[in-house]
């Protein structure tokens, strides 16, 4: 424990001498949410799904696709320093390595949603218990992106490389996630969505948010699913290359 709170602080402090990164991924749902409801306000009778209580755990979810290019930044970057050969022969497990990222990103993305909703409800968002309910479903889908960049920082050679690898998942998240787009009920492209995790991820807090809970247990047992095929896949590329 010991040495994931120490691993875990030393992310943490890499983090924070990025302000500019940490300032974008923080900002950026909350910009996305804005220019919505910019473009949407100029839209007489607009369609249902442009209805706040609908698009905005969609924005939210893309935003953590940022963080997952934060998180995936910081361990390309760590891969070229001797910081990863020190670990390599320091008697820290595998695991402890993995989580200390995931754990020193999560203060992020819990402000980031924080925020992200504080603004929500300024431009409309019903403050209820299913507001609540939709934050705390979130975040087994911010857990999800998280660990997904550690994996793709793992994979990566180079900071190069991550943002190649890390634009097709966010584009990804983007078309498959439903976020700009309705995909339940379009063919063999829903089959495909509904067999991703993006969706589901989005579908977490769309669902509590709007009190659709009948399906909210498949959605999280998905992205958990998912979550821990990551996890694992992280722990063995990172065992063979050590």
């Amino acid at each position: 424990m010991n040495k994931l709170s120490a691993l875990t602080l030393r992310n943490i402090k890499e983090i924070i001498r990025d302000p500019l990164s940490l300032v974008f991924c923080i900002g950026f749902p909350v910009v996305m949410l804005v220019l919505m409801q910019a473009i949407i306000g100029q839209i007489p009778n607009s369609p249902e799904m442009f209805n706040i209580v609908n698009y905005a755990p969609g924005i939210c979810v893309f935003g953590y696709t940022f963080s997952m290019l934060f998180v995936a930044m910081i361990i390309a970057h760590d891969k070229n320093t001797e910081f990863v050969n020190r670990l390599n022969i320091a008697p820290i497990k595998k695991s402890t390595y993995i989580f200390s990222y995931v754990l020193g990103v999560m203060p992020v993305v819990f402000v980031q949603t924080l925020l992200f909703f504080a603004i929500s409800l300024c431009f409309g968002l019903p403050f209820s218990a299913n507001t609540a309910l939709a934050f705390v479903c979130l975040i087994p889908s911010a857990i999800f992106y998280v660990v997904l960049g550690v994996l793709l920082g793992n994979l990566s050679k180079s900071e190069k490389q991550v943002g190649p690898i890390c634009s097709i998942i966010i584009s990804l998240a983007g078309m498959l996630g439903g976020v700009f787009m309705p995909v339940q009920n379009m063919g063999a492209f829903s089959t495909i969505a509904n067999a991703l995790p993006f969706l589901h991820t989005v579908q977490l807090g769309a669902e509590a948010i709007t009190l659709q809970t009948s399906q909210l247990l498949i959605h999280l047992a998905v992205v958990v699913g998912y979550s821990l095929l990551v996890v694992s896949l992280t722990y063995i590329i990172h065992k063979r290359r050590k």
